[in-house]
């Protein structure tokens, strides 16, 4: 029987030889008969037929024989044959199970491993958070300690202060008593001179009446008096006639060009065309974005614009090494290639001029451009203000790379439109975060004692608890204005978009609020705008700017400063009385 594991191509019967059989005498049959035995019986009719018969039956019985052993192998391997059959597809079935199964488990695997990479992440993300906290608390508490020791300075100082303005007093008034007693020096040779000069001009006089009497007894004759054009006597002028006194010099009001004060109803009614230019942009992001699903694939690639400039925003560093110079300058690059990229997008147009608060356009110009531009742009500047609230409020030297990108985006005559900068757009969100900056101050109050601008208000014992994150907005705010509007363009062939002359009237708005409207919100601003400024600000205004810093850091908070319950000045207000110290520290610039 042959293996069921193996097939043969013969045969069962060719496989099996039929076995020979012997005869008694010892000789082999060939063909079943022994061939002497065959002779010896050719005779013998009777015997060679019985021989022959037997032949024929053992032949048969044979036949039949190796018949149905071709038949067991046949059926044996039929069997084998369904038996494999049967064994591969069940082997087959088994080999797709365990796929299934191996599927099963890679996709279990997968999903553990997705899920400890979620758990990690949010591992991460707690960490940080955690991190953020405990540097956020470690900059309460240094502020704390900072706000303690300059109490207990300014207590030292208060009291030298004191003993000073005693030995002041004195020493003033010693002066003064010497500046009378020289004034009455001066007074009394005055009117001493003046004494002399009367006598003179009376003996003059008496003299030239004397002449003129003795010329009248020579001359009894009087002359005609002489007849102006009119028909009238001209009258001769006497020697004791005084000169005409001199005109009175103009008021210095009178002196100040046109366009440097304002009145407040025209900063209010310039803070609201801002405020409805934000509404507007607004409004602008949802059309623009509609206008582009019209033009194929367009929405998707200025999605793609927008992130690639969101992510250029948060890469900025600050310093002056070569490699941050780099990064910076990479970058800009960057923000410069996604903005060209959309300058040139043909359609949609938007109309331009809806988004200028100072319409310079010649009359007749073209008021359509690229709505994907505005559209970057808008997104651009408010990434700006993102920056400047998230990190120049803890860092305020981060404020200048990021106001010089700013500067230099709004500057480059490819974003320009006919010739004007489209820097409304930043400005406009500006006015709507910190309206301080432009000579618009609003109450602080509300009924829940909390403040609209981030100060909370005690309203029973009118006390100020300053709130740290509006701290950190509006001294954002402030570095970032400054950086801004204080860069020197004098080596750049493109124009300022952000003039000088522009923090000069945001400070001097701030300065000269009165009394009754200044809050701690218009300190917390102006020590941002100040700080890590002054070299600049120096280098840019000359001895102006000197005077304009000791205005706004000396007389400022000491006339203006407000004061809690107690009577002593908050702490915004100290904090900006503090700064000439520190500036004579660190700078050698005495104010």
């Amino acid at each position: 029987m042959s293996s069921p594991f193996r097939t043969s191509d013969r045969s069962p019967s060719s496989q099996r030889s039929t076995p020979s059989r012997a005869l008694p005498n010892g000789n082999k049959r060939v063909n079943g008969y022994h061939r002497s035995h065959r002779d010896s019986l050719a005779n013998d009719s009777p015997s060679r037929q019985l021989v022959e018969d037997l032949g024929r039956m053992l032949i048969n019985d044979d036949r039949i024989f190796q018949r149905s052993l071709d038949e067991q192998t046949s059926a044996q391997e039929r069997l084998h044959r369904e038996a494999l059959e049967l064994a591969r597809a069940k082997h087959e079935e088994v080999c797709a199970s365990a796929d299934r199964a191996r599927e099963r488990v890679e996709l279990e695997i997968e999903k553990e491993r997705r899920r400890r990479e979620d758990e990690e992440k949010r591992a991460v993300e707690r960490a940080r958070r955690e991190l953020e906290e405990q540097k956020l608390t470690e900059q309460r508490r240094q502020v704390e300690e900072q706000r303690a020791r300059e109490e207990e300075r300014k207590k030292q100082e208060s009291l030298k202060r004191e003993q000073d303005d005693a030995k002041r007093r004195l020493e003033t008034q010693k002066q003064q008593e010497e500046q009378q007693k020289a004034q009455r020096e001066r007074q009394e040779k005055e009117e001493a001179g003046h004494k002399a000069r009367q006598e003179s001009e009376a003996r003059e006089r008496l003299a030239q009446t004397e002449r003129e009497r003795q010329k009248a007894v020579q001359q009894p004759q009087a002359p005609a008096p002489q007849v102006n054009g009119n028909g009238t006597a001209a009258s001769r002028p006497t020697p004791s006639a005084a000169p005409s006194a001199p005109q009175q010099a103009p008021s210095a009001a009178a002196n100040i060009p046109q366009g440097l004060v304002s009145s407040v109803e025209d900063r209010e009614s310039v803070h609201r065309k801002y405020l409805d230019l934000h509404k507007r942009l607004k409004h602008m992001r949802e059309h623009v974005i509609e206008e582009c699903k019209k033009v194929p694939g367009l929405k998707d690639q200025v999605s793609e614009w927008r992130r690639t400039i969101q992510k250029c925003c948060g890469q900025i560093s600050k310093g002056a090494t070569d490699e941050v110079k780099a990064n910076n300058k990479k970058v800009t690059l960057q923000i410069v290639a996604q903005l060209d990229a959309a300058a040139n997008v043909a359609n949609p147009l938007i109309d331009i001029t809806q988004y200028l608060v100072q319409n310079q356009q010649p009359p007749g110009a073209n008021s359509q451009g690229p709505a994907a531009l505005l559209f970057l742009l808008n997104h651009f500047a408010k990434n700006i203000i993102g920056q400047f609230i998230s990190e120049s409020s803890v860092d305020p030297k981060s404020a200048d790379p990021i106001g010089l990108l700013a500067t230099i985006i709004f500057a480059r005559p490819q974003y320009l439109f006919n010739g004007q900068s489209l820097i409304d757009i930043l400005w406009a969100k500006y006015h709507k975060h910190c309206p301080v900056l432009f000579g618009i101050s609003g109450s602080e109050r509300t009924k829940e004692g909390r403040s609209k601008l981030g100060w909370g208000i005690d309203l029973g014992s009118n006390s100020y608890v300053r709130d740290q994150e509006h701290y950190d907005r509006m001294s954002g705010l402030g570095a970032g204005f400054a950086a801004i509007t204080l860069r020197d363009f004098s080596k750049s062939q493109n124009r300022n978009p952000a003039p000088n002359r522009t923090y000069w009237e945001s400070l001097a708005r701030i300065v000269n609020t009165p009394a009754q409207d200044v809050q701690p919100t218009h300190f917390i601003v102006l020590k941002a705008m100040v700080n890590n400024s002054v070299p600049r600000i120096i280098s840019t205004f000359g001895g102006a700017g000197v005077a304009m810093l000791r205005q706004a850091l000396i007389y400022f908070p000491n006339e203006k400063g407000p004061q809690d319950e107690r009577g002593r000045k908050l702490p915004a207000v100290t904090a900006v009385q503090a700064m000439p110290m520190v500036l004579q520290r660190d700078l050698h610039l005495t104010l």
